[in-house]
C-alpha cells in the first residue's frame, strides 16, 4: 500500500441525504448521576466508501462539520484484504495513522452513538471481506482480526525458540501414574464397614486390598496398616464423602540432548463416595529446568501467557535463598545412571537417599552458590547443612578458602577445631567463634559459646575491641555495664563500639585502657555525641553544599508547598543546608552529623524525600521535631532530642493529619511521580533492613530493629492515597 497511490485515489465527499441526516439529528444534553453533562446523539460518526484495485477506501465525517455544510472527511481509511493491512489519513492533524477505529480520537462522540451509512455502503463493505457485518463494524472487525494476526505472529517469534528447546523433553515413565499414586502422594486411607465391637478388617488405599485391623478403629482416626505399615486414617464406608488429599509436590529427573531436565509436578489424590474405595490419582505438571553441560539454566513455568493461552512460558531459574517450602518425593528409577554423569559430583542422589522428601531444584541452585555443601553434609554437621538451605549467603561468607579441596581447610579450621564443630553440631555461629579462636589464640570454652548466643553477640560484633581485649574480659565488662543499659550485655556492646568510633574521630588513643575501658560507658558516650557535634557549621554547611548542588535551591522551593499552620503547630522549611545541619546539631540527632546525615541530603538531591521543622506556633524559632517526608507529605521519620518521642507526639501527629490534607491539594502530577518512586525506594531498603536484620547501636532504641522503628514512625498520607485508588477502583 503505497501512500501516494492511496491519496490518489477518487476523492469522496459527504452527500446532500449525509448532511440532511446530520442536521435531523439533534446533539441532546443529558447530566449523569455523577454531576457531569454529555451530548447524546443517535449517529455519530457519518460514512461512506468505494473500492478500486482492491483496495476499500472509507471516509468518515464528524456531525458538527456536516451541520455546517462541511464535504470533507475527518478520516480517510485504507484497506487490503489481501495484503492484511490498512492505513488511516488523519485530515484533522495531517498525517498517517495505524490506529483502528475504535482507536481514533472522535471528539463529541458518546457511547449509544452509531455510524450512518446507506444499505449500498454497507452491502460494500459486507461484499468486500465477505464477513458477516458490513459498514463501521464490518471494517472494525477486519481491523482487529489483522491486529490479532500480528500479535499472533509476534508471539510465535518469541515461543518457537521455547517450544525448540522443550522439545527434548522425554515422555514420562510408564509407571508414571502408579508412582503417583502410590509415593508422591503420601496420605493413604484404610475404609472399613462399623461393626459393632469393632471392626476386624478394612481396605488399605496403598495395599490395595483387605488388611486385617488391629484395635478398635473409629473415624479419622489416626494409625498404621497392619500389612505395608504406612501411616493412615481410617475411613468409615457410612460417614466417607467426597474426600481430596493434600497437593504434594513430585520431581521427576531426565536425561535429555543438553544435559538433563528437572520437572516439577504438585499431586493429589480424590474419593467420590460412590465409586469409594476407588480413588482418582490426579497430576499437574508446574516447572521444567533444564540443566545443560556448560552449566546453563534454562527454567519454564505453566502459565497464562500474555491473557492468551496457557502454555509454558520462560521463567527464572530456581533462586537459592528462596523460602517457600516445596518439598516432594523424586522419581528414582531414573537416578542411578545419571548419577554417575550429568549427576555426578553434587552429592544430590545421595542426599535423596538420606532425605528422601526434598527439592532438588532448591538442593542444586545451594549446591552451585555453595559447592562445599555436599561436604559439609556428608561431614555429619546438620545444624550447618540446615543454614545451607536457610542462611546461603551466611554459611558462603565463613567458607574462607574455597578453593582448598579439604574442608577442614575451608573453613580455616584445624583437625581438633572441626572435630568439637562436629561434637556440638555447630552453626554458622559456633564455626566463627571457632575461627576467631584459631585466628587469636583465645580459648573459646562452651560455656563462653553458651554466654555468647544467650546474648545474641557474634563474632562479627567484637571485631571492634577483640585486638585489646581477650573474650572473658569482654564478658566481664559488658556484665558490669548491662545495668545501664536494661539488663541487655547486646546494647551495651552496640553503644560501646559506637564510643570508641567517636572516640577515634576526635583522635583520642583508643589503645589507652582508660579510653576504651571507660567506667560511665553510657555517660562518656552522650558526652562524646555533643562533643561530636561541636564544629563550623558553615564549613560543614559549604562542605554539604558543593557535594549536593542541588539541595539548596530544592529548599527554597519547599516553603510555598509544604508549609502550613494552626494555632498551635508549624511546618516550616528550611532555607538551605546550614539551617538542617543547625537544626540536627540543637537536637543532637544524625540529621546534623557527618557521615549517617549525609543520606538524607542524597534523598533531598534526587527528591526522593525532604526535611521539614515542625514548630510550636508561639515559638517559631525554638527546634521541636525534625520531619522527613515524600513528596507526597508522607512522614517518614519525626524525631526530637537525641532522636527521641515524647507524650507530646500523639498530638502533633494529629496535627500533622490536618497538614496532609491541607497540602494534598498543593500537589502536581509531578510531585505524586516522585512520591510513587519514594514509596517504591522506602519498601525497598525497608526490605534489606529486614532481610539485613539492620539494629539501632546508640541511643535509647539500641538492639532495636531498624526497619521495625520506622515502619512505627511511618505516617502515610491517606488523602493521596485514597485519591489515587478511586480512578484504580473505576
Amino acid at each position: 500500500m503505497k501512500k501516494s497511490a492511496l491519496l490518489a485515489m477518487p476523492r469522496l465527499t459527504a452527500t446532500p441525504e449525509m448532511k440532511q441526516a446530520a442536521i435531523k439529528d439533534d446533539p441532546k444534553q443529558h447530566k449523569s448521576p455523577y454531576g457531569y453533562t454529555y451530548v447524546e446523539r443517535m449517529y455519530y460518526p457519518y460514512m461512506n466508501c468505494l473500492v478500486q484495485d482492491g483496495i476499500l477506501k472509507a471516509a468518515f465525517y464528524l456531525p458538527d462539520h456536516l451541520r455546517l455544510d462541511g464535504s470533507n472527511p475527518a478520516y480517510e481509511v485504507f484497506l487490503d484484504k489481501k495484503a492484511r493491512r490498512f492505513l488511516t489519513y488523519d485530515h484533522l492533524e495531517k498525517k498517517w495513522r495505524e490506529a483502528k477505529l475504535d482507536r481514533l480520537d472522535w471528539p463529541g462522540r458518546n457511547y449509544y452513538g452509531t455510524c450512518w451509512f446507506t444499505e449500498e455502503d454497507a452491502a460494500i463493505v459486507q461484499d468486500y471481506f465477505s464477513g458477516e457485518r458490513g459498514g463501521y463494524l464490518g471494517i472494525l472487525d477486519f481491523q482487529r482480526n489483522v491486529r490479532d494476526e500480528q500479535l499472533e505472529r509476534h508471539h510465535k517469534r518469541i515461543t518457537d525458540p521455547w517450544d525448540q528447546d522443550l522439545a527434548q523433553v522425554p515422555d514420562l515413565p510408564k509407571d508414571w501414574l502408579r508412582w503417583i499414586d502410590k509415593v508422591a502422594v503420601r496420605e493413604n486411607f484404610i475404609f472399613y464397614h462399623y461393626k459393632r465391637g469393632g471392626a476386624k478388617s478394612g481396605y488399605c488405599t496403598f495395599c490395595g486390598k483387605e488388611v486385617p485391623i488391629t484395635g478398635h478403629p473409629y473415624h479419622n482416626k489416626k494409625g498404621r496398616c497392619s500389612c505395608c505399615r504406612h501411616p493412615i486414617v481410617f475411613k468409615a464406608f457410612g460417614r466417607a464423602g467426597y474426600i481430596r488429599t493434600d497437593r504434594y509436590y513430585a520431581y521427576l529427573i531426565q536425561r535429555c540432548r543438553d544435559g538433563f531436565v528437572l520437572r516439577e509436578f504438585k499431586a493429589d489424590r480424590t474419593y467420590r463416595k460412590e465409586s469409594l474405595p476407588r480413588s482418582e490419582p490426579y497430576w499437574h505438571e508446574l516447572r521444567r529446568s533444564i540443566y545443560d553441560r556448560s552449566g546453563e539454566i534454562r527454567s519454564y513455568y505453566w502459565g497464562m501467557y500474555c491473557q492468551r493461552e496457557t502454555r509454558w512460558i520462560a521463567g527464572k531459574p530456581c533462586y537459592y535463598g528462596y523460602h517457600g517450602d516445596e518439598r516432594g518425593r523424586v522419581y528414582g528409577k531414573s537416578l542411578p545412571c545419571m548419577e554417575r554423569e550429568e549427576l555426578r559430583g553434587t552429592g544430590l542422589v545421595e542426599w535423596l537417599r538420606k532425605h528422601p522428601v526434598t527439592d532438588p531444584e532448591k538442593y542444586l541452585a545451594v549446591w552451585k552458590h555453595v559447592p562445599k555443601m555436599e561436604q559439609i553434609w556428608k561431614a555429619g554437621l546438620p545444624a550447618l547443612t540446615k543454614e545451607c538451605f536457610e542462611r546461603t549467603d551466611s554459611v558462603r561468607k565463613q567458607i574462607l578458602y574455597p578453593d582448598e579441596p579439604r574442608l577442614i581447610r575451608a573453613l580455616g579450621l584445624d583437625g581438633s577445631r572441626f572435630q568439637r564443630l562436629r561434637q556440638i553440631d555447630g552453626d554458622t555461629e559456633d564455626l566463627a567463634w571457632l575461627q576467631l579462636e584459631k585466628r587469636t589464640g583465645q580459648n573459646v570454652s562452651d560455656d563462653m559459646l553458651a554466654w555468647l548466643k544467650k546474648e545474641r553477640i557474634t563474632a562479627r560484633d567484637l571485631i571492634f575491641i577483640s585486638d585489646r581485649m581477650s573474650l572473658v574480659q569482654i564478658k566481664n565488662y559488658l556484665q558490669k555495664q548491662k545495668q545501664y543499659f536494661d539488663g541487655s550485655c547486646r546494647q551495651a556492646l552496640f553503644t560501646w563500639q559506637d564510643y570508641l568510633a567517636m572516640a577515634e574521630r576526635l583522635h583520642y588513643d583508643t589503645s589507652d585502657e582508660i579510653i576504651y575501658r571507660v567506667r560511665k560507658l553510657r555517660q562518656r558516650h552522650d558526652e562524646l555525641v555533643i562533643q561530636s557535634e561541636a564544629g563550623s557549621l558553615e564549613e560543614q554547611a559549604a562542605k554539604m553544599a558543593a557535594k549536593y548542588p542541588h539541595v539548596n535551591a530544592i529548599c527554597m522551593e519547599l516553603q510555598k508547598k509544604y508549609a502550613y499552620a494552626d494555632e498551635d503547630y508549624t511546618v516550616l522549611a528550611p532555607q538551605n543546608i546550614f539551617e538542617i545541619i543547625k537544626e540536627g546539631r540543637m537536637l543532637h540527632h544524625c540529621v546534623g552529623n557527618d557521615g549517617s546525615g549525609e543520606r538524607y541530603y542524597e534523598r533531598i538531591e534526587r527528591q526522593e524525600s525532604f526535611i521539614m521543622f515542625l514548630r510550636r506556633t508561639n515559638e517559631p524559632g525554638d527546634p521541636y521535631y525534625t520531619l522527613e517526608i515524600e513528596p507526597d507529605g508522607t512522614v517518614r521519620q519525626k524525631r526530637t532530642l537525641f532522636d527521641r518521642q515524647y507524650e507530646d507526639i500523639e498530638q502533633a501527629s494529629e496535627f500533622l493529619l490536618k497538614w496532609q490534607k491541607a497540602i494534598t491539594a498543593r500537589l502536581t502530577r509531578r510531585d505524586l511521580k516522585l512520591a510513587a518512586r519514594s514509596r517504591e525506594l522506602r519498601k525497598e531498603e525497608f526490605i534489606q533492613m529486614q532481610k539485613d536484620r539492620v539494629i539501632i547501636h546508640t541511643g535509647h532504641l539500641a538492639g532495636c530493629l531498624l526497619a521495625d522503628v520506622l515502619l512505627a514512625d511511618l505516617m502515610e498520607n491517606k488523602e493521596v492515597m485514597q485519591q489515587q485508588e478511586l480512578p484504580a477502583a473505576a
